[in-house]
């Protein structure tokens, strides 16, 4: 096992994302993907601080042996179980109490919620009068919400929405690093979905259309690629053999469309200038 494969799973161990782990590293998330992916490795400094926060020695994290029966393919790692509550303070402190956690051990983000963390799983108490169209129907006796994290979660979405055994909502920004989708239960609870989530993920990974199941690429034996638009890529390769720029120059036919789809008014440049940011981001053109 190498030190990234070895980082990923004690940090899937303790409940941790990517963006989570960045964070308390005070480094980006792609530093960790780098990490775990082995295309770098953590300096001294942050194989100490990792090594505290996962509550292991250095060298459990550099050599531990891999435990094969152990893995877990599973894509899905509970991350908390919401209570719901409606006089949060007295909540709060009945769960302080109850769990002997006082208030310098808890998280804590207004009067929104509080977390705590027992057994490396986190409780979170939810105040209902601000979690309106996030967490659930103020009007369900419902008030238990189960989260989960998951690496990709345009994959899991989609994941989900094939398996149809309950209503699955659209994936929804709650604030710039947190999106996440909602899945109901035969009891009408709550299952909240969250992890990474970047636009450029449902968008054609050539030319940048918005995917949707009428512009699926198709693969080489038929089923639909959930990568490419049909534009794009049919019969599992690429329509045409072209460049980066010949992509842009290609966009820039369908710039009317774009500017009355988009509600927008850019000029020939502007678009220009918007496609040579957005396509080297692509799949397509970051593999070549």
């Amino acid at each position: 096992m190498t030190i990234g494969e070895q980082i990923q799973k004690i940090r899937i161990e303790k409940g941790l994302t990517q963006e989570r782990l960045a964070e308390l590293l005070d480094v980006s998330r792609q530093s960790v993907s780098k990490w775990e992916l082995g295309q770098a490795i953590p300096d001294i400094e942050r194989i100490i601080r990792m090594s505290e926060l996962f509550d292991v020695s250095t060298d459990t994290l550099l050599l531990r042996k891999q435990d094969e029966s152990l893995e877990n393919p599973n894509p899905l790692h509970l991350g908390s179980v919401y209570l719901v509550v409606k006089d949060f303070e007295k909540s709060v402190e009945f769960y302080e109490r109850f769990l002997g956690v006082t208030i310098d051990n808890r998280c804590r983000s207004g009067n929104k919620f509080v977390e705590f963390y027992i057994d490396n799983k986190c409780l979170a108490i939810m105040n209902e009068n601000n979690i309106k169209g996030h967490c659930t129907d103020l009007n369900s006796p419902y008030k238990f919400v189960q989260n989960y994290w998951v690496e990709d979660l345009l994959q899991e979405h989609r994941r989900v929405k094939s398996l149809n055994i309950g209503n699955v909502t659209d994936i929804t920004e709650a604030y710039p690093t947190y999106h996440y989708f909602h899945l109901t239960d035969p009891d009408n609870n709550i299952i909240e979905v969250t992890g990474s989530y970047h636009a450029v993920q449902n968008l054609c990974q050539s030319c940048g259309m918005k995917l949707n199941e009428s512009v699926l690429g198709v693969n080489a034996d038929g089923s639909a690629n959930h990568e490419y638009c049909k534009f794009c890529y049919l019969n599992g390769r690429f329509s045409k053999d072209e460049s980066l720029e010949d992509m842009i120059e290609s966009n820039l036919n369908f710039l009317d469309e774009y500017n009355k789809g988009s509600g927008r008014n850019l000029t020939r440049e502007e678009y220009r200038d918007e496609l040579s940011k957005l396509l080297p981001k692509l799949k397509r053109w970051k593999e070549r």
